[in-house]
């Protein structure tokens, strides 16, 4: 008996169109090549997710490139070549969770001696030249709170000398004899800032502090649009004029760290050798722009024949740093 004619009807349209009516099986994904570019898709996007959130909330690591660091530090071959750079320096671990953990008042600011990931301020010399912000790693020598001077290149936080053998004991760094902040005043206002100002190829300019023994540098007017642009912040925040300061004569005074700010320097203090561009450039940083704190080196494994896997406590000479003046 020949069949239903519906019935060949449904045949002939389901010869026509293999697709259709198709099911996925109950052990295979779907077969059809929009089903099949959709869940990669998916994958993709799930993959991304998932990486942007373990960056943003829970860890992250950085490559050290270029000397600012050293000697405890190795930023690879060079800032020359940055992708080199990365390749051959160390890299660190930034736990991110604590990083927002402290932006939401659940873990205490940083400390003294931390080392730090922060975006290059607006005011820097390199981001000025380049017009980038990148991230840049430095450590945390002063909070909010502390009195700072830089006497003969030696750091005085709240009146006690930093032991600096953290960075000299290699032989590698030996710190340049600077003074800072050295200014003059007159009638009880700051009048003056003793820096010298270079240029670049390009015509951006460039600090360069006073040295003890070197030629003595003339006070540059604090209205100096030069002046204002790295030094304004520094400025606002000098301690009180001791009431016997000379009128006109340069001499060595204290910044008072403001609160929400760190004073941030690199262990190479040696301009010679690659010298570190921080806070006594641009003053202090907000701690909003600090990403994290680095807490090891992870890669490479080894350097120089020997491990190089640690992890990066402050050094013991800032645990000996006293509370501020009145506290």
């Amino acid at each position: 008996m020949p069949e239903p004619s519906s019935s060949r009807a449904r045949t002939s349209a389901a010869s026509r169109d293999p697709d259709k009516g198709r099911r996925p099986s109950a052990d295979g994904p779907p077969t059809t090549r929009s089903s099949r570019f959709w869940r990669e898709l998916r994958g993709y996007a799930e993959a991304l997710v998932i990486a942007y959130l373990v960056v943003t909330f829970v860890f992250n690591t950085v490559g050290v490139v270029g000397s600012s660091m050293r000697p405890n530090l190795d930023g690879g071959v060079g800032s020359s070549n940055v992708l080199q750079s990365l390749l051959t320096g160390d890299r660190v671990f930034i736990p991110k969770y604590e990083t927002w953990l402290r932006r939401i008042g659940v873990l205490g600011p940083y400390g003294h001696g931390d080392i730090v990931v922060v975006r290059d301020p607006a005011n820097s010399p390199t981001a000025i030249e380049t017009g980038n912000r990148p991230f840049f790693i430095k450590r945390v020598v002063a909070v909010p709170g502390d009195h700072l001077r830089i006497e003969a290149g030696q750091v005085v936080v709240n009146g006690h000398p930093v032991d600096q053998s953290f960075i000299t004991e290699s032989g590698e760094i030996s710190p340049d004899p600077q003074d800072f902040p050295l200014i003059t005043q007159r009638g009880g206002e700051v009048e003056g800032l003793v820096v010298r100002f270079g240029s670049t190829p390009r015509g951006t300019a460039f600090p360069d502090l006073p040295q003890r023994g070197g030629s003595p540098l003339p006070a540059v007017p604090v209205s100096d649009p030069r002046v204002q642009l790295y030094y304004g912040a520094t400025i606002d925040a000098l301690a009180p004029l001791p009431s016997d300061a000379p009128e006109g004569v340069p001499f060595l005074h204290e910044i008072v760290i403001p609160s929400g700010h760190y004073w941030i320097m690199g262990d190479n203090r040696q301009r010679a050798r690659g010298g570190s561009e921080d806070s006594r450039v641009f003053g202090p940083v907000r701690s909003i722009t600090i990403a994290g704190k680095a807490t090891a080196i992870i890669w490479p494994p080894r350097r120089d024949g020997e491990w190089n896997w640690r992890r990066l406590p402050a050094p013991a000479a800032f645990a000996e740093i006293p509370d501020p003046p009145g506290e």
